[in-house]
C-alpha cells in the first residue's frame, strides 16, 4: 500500500442493512477489505445495523461516530463492491467528504454523483449525473451523491454553518418562531416545516430533534444530507479515478457496464455488444409508494 494513514486515524465503517442479509459477492468483498485494512494497520470498527430504516440507521451511526471519537465515517452500503485501497486513498485526500462514483442499480444505471450545471447548488433543477466523460479527472468538487461508498470526516458533523444572506433566514424569523405557543409551533412545523438553521451543526440539529439523516418527501436521505452539508459550508468531492461496483441485475453494475449503456444510448455503430433490455419488476428495490391500502399489512 502506497498511501499514508495519519496516526490517530480511527474509522467507523458504517453499513445499514435493512434486509439483514448480504449477497455472497458483497460478503466476500467486505471480508477482503477487513483483512487488508487490518494487515495495513488501519484502526477501524465495522458497524452493521439491520432491520432499521436507512435514515434511522445512518443517524444512529453518526451518533456512535461522534460519541466514540472516530475521526472518519466510511459509508459502505450492503450492496457495494470496492477495492480495499479506497479507504486509505480517501483518507489521504484529507477533504471533508469524498465519494466513489458508482452506477445506480436500475436501468439506465446512471452514475450516482451530481453536479449543478448552473453552478448554484440551490438550483436543483440544474443538477445532472456525472457521466463516463467526467471520469479519470482526479478529485472533482461536486454537489452531492450517494453514500454507496463515501468517506466523511466526523468533524463535519460538528461544523457550524456560517450562513449568508443568500441561504440563511433573518434572525427575526427564528425569534418569531420561538415566540409561538407550543400548539402554534406544532401547526407551523406540520404545514411549513422547521426553519433551516445553517448556523447549527448536524449535532446541534440532532439534539433539537432534526436528525443527522432525514428521508425527504422526494429524493433520498443521502442527497438531502449533502444539500444540508453544502449549506453549512462543507465541501464534497468525487474521486473520479476510482469506481465502485454495485450489486444489481448484471449482476454487478460496473463502470464498463455504464460505458456500454452510454454507447447503446447513442446508437454507437462500433458497439458489437447486444442491445440492452430493461428487466421489469425491480422487486428488490424499496418502493415507498407501493403500499397496498386494502391489505392489513405491507412489507415494501
Amino acid at each position: 500500500m502506497d498511501y499514508k494513514v495519519p496516526e490517530g486515524t480511527k474509522v467507523l465503517v458504517a453499513t445499514p442493512n435493512y434486509m439483514n442479509q448480504f449477497e455472497a459477492t458483497v460478503h466476500t468483498n467486505h471480508t477482503e477489505c477487513t483483512s487488508q485494512w487490518s494487515r495495513w494497520g488501519i484502526d477501524f470498527n465495522w458497524t452493521i445495523i439491520g432491520r432499521s430504516f436507512v435514515h434511522f440507521a445512518r443517524t444512529q451511526m453518526c451518533q456512535v461516530a461522534v460519541e466514540g471519537e472516530f475521526t472518519h465515517i466510511l459509508w459502505l452500503d450492503d450492496d457495494a463492491v470496492i477495492d480495499p485501497e479506497f479507504l486509505p486513498r480517501f483518507i489521504e485526500h484529507d477533504v471533508d467528504v469524498v465519494i466513489a462514483p458508482y452506477c445506480m442499480r436500475k436501468m439506465p444505471h446512471e452514475i450516482g454523483v451530481l453536479v449543478a450545471e448552473s453552478g448554484d447548488f440551490h438550483d436543483h433543477e440544474s443538477y445532472r449525473n456525472l457521466e463516463i466523460k467526467d471520469m479519470d479527472q482526479g478529485l472533482m468538487e461536486v454537489d452531492g451523491g450517494g453514500t454507496h461508498c463515501m468517506l466523511i470526516k466526523t468533524e463535519t458533523l460538528l461544523k457550524k454553518g456560517e450562513g449568508s444572506s443568500q441561504e440563511s433566514l433573518p434572525t427575526e424569523l427564528y425569534d418569531a418562531f420561538d415566540r409561538l405557543t407550543e400548539k402554534e409551533r406544532m401547526l407551523a412545523k406540520q404545514f411549513l416545516g422547521d426553519p433551516p438553521k445553517t448556523n447549527q451543526s448536524f449535532q446541534d440539529e440532532d439534539k433539537d430533534g432534526f436528525p443527522y439523516f432525514i428521508m425527504p418527501k422526494s429524493g433520498t436521505e443521502d442527497m438531502y444530507w449533502c444539500y444540508r452539508a453544502k449549506r453549512k459550508g462543507i465541501k464534497i468531492y468525487c474521486d473520479t479515478d476510482v469506481f465502485a461496483g454495485h450489486m444489481g441485475f448484471t449482476p454487478v453494475v460496473t463502470r464498463e457496464w455504464r460505458e456500454h449503456v452510454e454507447k447503446n444510448a447513442e446508437g454507437d455503430p462500433d458497439s458489437t455488444k447486444p442491445y440492452l433490455s430493461i428487466i421489469p419488476g425491480d422487486t428488490d428495490v424499496r418502493n415507498h409508494y407501493a403500499m397496498m391500502r386494502d391489505k392489513a399489512a405491507n412489507l415494501v
